[in-house]
């Protein structure tokens, strides 16, 4: 084989190793509903949110996961960098609601934990790693609700953060915003 033929090969193995997918032009696209209900029972404006900002759902695979719980708590030491370049949260994971108000108050992120009840977020999303566990993975939905975007899988030594502040662009400088958008916690 030479190395012509062996360029696009290799391309297509380090979008493998990395795990990140992006939805091309024409691909069918997981969509949020426009609703969900938190642990607490608030509804969250999901259409809103992704009007409004760059909204991120976290995965976690269960509310037993001790790295899924060590991603939310690098993120949430990004969170100011992250705000500056407008994202906004949302953690989805199985249940029950109050194993996961219990992970919400461990780690302290501030946005809103979701139940994926019985796994049809995940489903759709084609990340049920088994029928009580979804993929540990982070997510960017677009204005029309659609994930567009997908970092999937987690370890103690590979966590999603690093790919998504590179996919969303967002400068180690970058502190305030100009726009007047503000990504703050919807709690």
């Amino acid at each position: 084989m030479g190395r012509r033929a062996l360029a696009p090969l290799l391309a297509g193995l380090v979008l493998v190793v990395s795990g990140a997918t992006r939805a091309a032009a024409g691909d069918t696209r997981a969509v949020l509903p426009p609703t969900l209900r938190d642990v607490h029972g608030k509804a969250i404006d999901v259409a809103a949110l992704a009007e409004r900002h760059r909204l991120v759902v976290v995965t976690l695979k269960a509310t037993w996961c001790p790295v899924c719980r060590g991603q939310l708590e690098r993120l949430r030491r990004e969170l100011p960098r992250l705000r500056s370049c407008g994202a906004t949260f949302l953690v989805l994971s199985p249940g029950p609601d109050d194993a996961l108000r219990t992970v919400a108050d461990a780690t302290g992120f501030p946005y809103p934990f979701v139940e994926d009840r019985g796994l049809e977020i995940a489903r759709a999303a084609d990340l049920v790693l088994a029928p009580d566990q979804i993929v540990p993975a982070i997510l960017v939905v677009n204005a029309r609700r659609e994930i567009v975007w997908t970092d999937r899988g987690r370890s103690p030594g590979t966590f999603n953060d690093p790919a998504l502040l590179a996919h969303l662009d967002c400068p180690p400088d970058r502190v305030a915003r100009s726009d007047g958008l503000d990504p703050s916690p919807v709690r």
